[in-house]
């Protein structure tokens, strides 16, 4: 079953390339909310890859760091709004609510970068943009003789 989630990898690629092909002026935007969707899932199932000795290893490490970071955000959510309880064994409904959770966090959130990818915003405060350091000219007192 995990190694049919990695199929999901897929679904933000599919996105990049058919927004690329129809010149769709958010590409970035459907992008990141694609990715953002599927990067729980996926991170869960490239846990499994530890199994297979050496590259196997280097890919299991790459979905622990990502699941650390994108997978218990959910789990905090639900345990904190009082749906779930901490320190259980989590059944296989409560993982599809978990990773529904994340997907609606990190869509929105992956969604509001690719937005700004695509407007060219950045996060840049204009006024410290134009006030880079210049040379001022310091007033010469005038003699008079």
């Amino acid at each position: 079953m995990e190694k049919m989630l990695l199929l999901l990898a897929v679904l933000p690629l599919a996105t990049f390339f058919v927004t690329k092909k129809s010149h769709m002026k958010r590409k970035w935007l459907y992008t990141g909310i694609a990715f953002g969707l599927v990067i729980a899932p996926v991170s869960l199932a490239l846990i499994k890859f530890t199994f297979i000795p050496v590259i196997g290893k280097l890919i299991g490490g790459v979905g622990v760091v990502t699941n650390l970071i994108h997978g218990s955000v959910g789990y905090f959510c639900l345990m904190t709004a009082g749906v779930m309880e901490p320190g259980g064994t989590l059944s296989a409904s409560q993982m599809v609510t978990i990773n529904l959770v994340n997907a609606a966090i990190w869509g929105t959130y992956y969604g509001i970068i690719g937005y700004n990818i695509d407007t060219g915003q950045t996060a840049i405060i204009p006024e410290m943009a134009s006030a880079s350091p210049q040379k001022k000219e310091i007033p010469v007192e005038r003699r008079v003789s």
